[in-house]
């Protein structure tokens, strides 16, 4: 693993113009790459890092480097989504805590909307901050009049109509879902809109208080199975299913399984790989 790491680097680290850089001067220490590029020390004098830094993460043997080093290094070399996935992969043998450019995970491939649409169940995609993308056929019909808003963690928590849709609202919908707006602040401290919609949930006189006691914590709801009043199909149950797409680690993929009737689901014994094939 550490020789295609330093493939990847070392390849990467040709590709730049030393003096585009503004680094005329041949560093004394470090190899240059083959076909140009700075040296491993420059790299550390570009970044501000201490010597023999770079040179550690290229020969992996910085396998807990920092990620401001990473992300360091990440954009410097212009690192596309795979590389940058592929980089913690290498030295945190783990996917990343997030894109190295925001704007390069803000759109998702197309073809998602021939997946959802091969769903029999309501899907929808959101991004980070719940915006809707994309919905399948059938996602509309759990909405009264069909009408689908344009953000669905503002529908759950502020719009009259899911404190009805949402059976048991006050406790088997509102404070599962408010920790949820807590953890996407967290990880988006600087995101306008996600500041505004907490505003909003606060100054709620139902949603407020719920928001502020921090029930149980759920890091996702994959698998939950809630009360639900379907408006065309009555009063069931909602189990719903995450996953996020490998290609955009911001968007959520919800697909949603309604069973009708008061009787709660049973639950199924969890999946496991067939041993030995």
């Amino acid at each position: 693993m550490t020789e295609a790491l330093r493939i990847l680097l070392q390849r990467r680290r040709s590709e730049l113009n030393p003096a585009e850089l503004g680094l005329t001067r041949i560093a004394p220490q470090g190899r240059r790459p083959r076909g140009g590029g700075p040296s491993q020390t420059q790299v550390d004098e570009y970044l501000g890092f201490g010597r023999g830094t770079y040179e550690r993460l290229e020969q992996g043997r910085y396998t807990n480097a920092p990620e401001h080093v990473l992300r360091a290094v990440g954009e410097l070399f212009r690192l596309n989504p795979h590389e940058w996935t592929w980089l913690w992969r290498m030295t945190w043998r783990r996917d990343p805590p997030g894109p190295l450019r925001q704007d390069a995970d803000e759109e998702i491939p197309a073809s998602w909307l021939r997946v959802i649409d091969s769903i029999p169940h309501p899907v929808y995609i959101t991004n980070h901050r719940w915006e809707l993308v994309a919905y399948n056929p059938v996602f509309p019909r759990i909405f009264p009049g069909r009408q689908v808003p344009e953000n669905t963690m503002e529908w759950m928590l502020l719009n009259p109509d899911a404190r009805t849709i949402l059976a048991d609202w006050k406790t088997s919908w509102a404070p599962l879902i408010a920790p949820h707006v807590w953890a996407a602040l967290a990880s988006h401290p600087d995101d306008e809109y996600l500041a505004v919609l907490e505003k909003r949930i606060l100054a709620d006189d139902e949603a407020g208080p719920i928001y502020r006691d921090f029930g149980p914590i759920f890091v996702h709801p994959d698998g939950a199975c809630r009360p639900f009043h379907h408006p065309e199909q009555g009063i069931g149950w909602m189990t719903l299913h995450t996953s996020s797409p490998k290609s955009s680690a911001n968007f959520i993929t919800m697909t949603m399984i309604f069973d009708p009737g008061e009787e709660h689901p049973r639950p199924l014994p969890p999946l496991r790989a067939r041993a030995g094939g």
